[in-house]
């Protein structure tokens, strides 16, 4: 998990996730709840946090285009935004569209 990312605590999902077509995907939903636990859950970031591929294939125990895969189809269903950094090693920032919505910020 993110550094800056307090570990207690909890997040907010709602049944009607259930309905979408992440949550039918496993590997799309892992991916999905990964980044609401290591997003940042208050601040101006709330819902952001940085991370790499390298780190999320550790975590997750995923290989790099399925990472690459599943982060599209996220993005696709507007469930998450990234960008990638130029100059820092591959680090990504990832924004979970809604969070503040979701969250109840």
């Amino acid at each position: 998990m993110a550094k800056e990312v307090d570990t207690k605590g909890y997040i907010k999902l709602y049944r009607k996730a259930q309905d979408t077509k992440v949550f039918k995907n496993p590997h799309a939903w892992q991916l999905f709840t990964y980044c609401l636990f290591n997003a940042k859950f208050s601040g101006s970031e709330a819902g952001t946090f940085e991370t790499t591929q390298e780190k999320i294939k550790k975590d997750l125990n995923m290989s790099r285009p399925s990472i690459v895969k599943f982060m599209k189809i996220l993005k696709e269903n507007n469930c998450i935004d990234y960008k990638s950094i130029k100059g820092t090693g591959g680090r990504t920032v990832i924004k979970i569209i809604n969070y503040k919505k979701y969250q109840g910020i």
